[in-house]
């Protein structure tokens, strides 16, 4: 099979008519979807779950280029195909790679030997030499824009439904973990028992609400000026294990939608036109036009100054994260 560079729908359409591609090598940053397609490719290769003749794993800290190439080279035993999967290949030493460069050219056509990393390096020959002769497959975090059709196609596959605003109010809720937004999905399919549409109530009434809540918070807190809110808000997110240039990055992107709002609702478009083109739920509209009307285009420039000045101060060495969080929460909130 000749190489390429392939999108996950791709790989799982070719999937379900058997079109498994002899070297395969998943990788990227969103984990979950990672694992869900490793999943899928186990079940075209394997004719069993419990197939352990055919099924080979290996570890890239620990794994030897000989032991991977001598079970790819082993025919299937008492099945059509063999997997042979060499997990955290981002950990395979640079001369174990160099040593699979051989099996890149004559793979065995009865076995998918598949590689699972957080990244690649394409400098190296091995990468660049697969890039030619097998299939890669990269996983990128979804953004806020594709996360509610990823959430809308999830359900499609189960034949649920979800409501507009209850999708608009679920994304506001959940995390940008996939780990922690299917986590939310399966209590809620759980919690509707034998019906097949999601609701706003069911959304309430399910979803956790803690961390989401605080971080909605935080950016209305500051956004009205609330000093004392804000920086109780910040502690308890910090408290709860999130880091302060992630609450930073929080404020950022509330920030960010707060002036598309304002700038459209100068422009007096509706709120439901306003609630499509800066990407917020229709229920939060009304607080942001309240919100965004003490700002100007100004004060909206040197919110942003004042964003970056933070973010590098924090990522240099020996910065106080927490302490730079609040002064700057101070200078945004304390905002006349």
């Amino acid at each position: 099979m000749s190489g390429n560079l392939m999108t996950a729908d791709e790989l799982f359409s070719n999937l379900k008519v058997g079109k498994i591609p002899e070297l395969l090598f998943l990788y990227g940053k969103e984990t979950f979807l990672v694992q869900r397609a490793v999943r899928l490719v186990r079940r075209a290769v394997l004719e069993s779950d419990k197939d352990d003749f055919n099924d080979n794993q290996f570890y890239g800290k620990d794994a030897a280029a000989t032991s991977i190439i001598e079970s790819a080279r082993t025919l299937p035993f008492f099945a059509s195909r063999r997997l042979v999967t060499i997990k955290d290949a981002h950990l395979l030493p640079a001369a174990e790679l160099d040593e699979l460069l051989p099996y890149l050219k004559e793979p065995v056509p009865e076995t998918c030997l598949l590689f699972v990393a957080e990244k690649i390096d394409s400098r190296r020959k091995f990468f660049q030499k697969f890039k030619k002769s097998g299939t890669m497959v990269e996983f990128r975090p979804l953004s806020e824009r594709e996360l509610p059709g990823h959430i809308r196609s999830f359900l499609d596959t189960r034949d649920y439904r979800i409501s507009a605003d209850a999708l608009e109010l679920f994304c506001s809720m959940v995390g940008e973990s996939l780990h922690e937004v299917h986590a939310e999905l399966e209590k809620l399919l759980t919690y509707l028992g034998e019906r097949r549409l999601v609701d706003l109530t069911d959304v309430h009434a399910v979803v956790s609400k803690g961390r989401a809540e605080n971080i909605f918070n935080l950016g209305n807190a500051v956004g009205c000026g609330d000093v004392a809110k804000s920086l109780s808000l910040a502690k308890q997110l910090a408290d709860a294990g999130e880091a302060p240039l992630k609450i930073l990055s929080l404020l950022v992107r509330h920030f960010r939608q707060l002036w598309k709002v304002r700038e459209l609702q100068v422009q007096n478009r509706g709120v439901r036109d306003i609630a499509s083109v800066a990407g917020v739920p229709f229920f939060v509209v009304q607080s942001m036009i309240s919100q965004g009307k003490r700002f100007s285009r100004n004060d909206f420039y040197r919110a942003f100054q004042l964003f970056l000045e933070t973010d590098l101060a924090m990522k240099s060495s020996g910065a106080d994260a927490e302490a730079l969080l609040e002064n700057l929460l101070l200078r945004l909130s304390r905002k006349g």
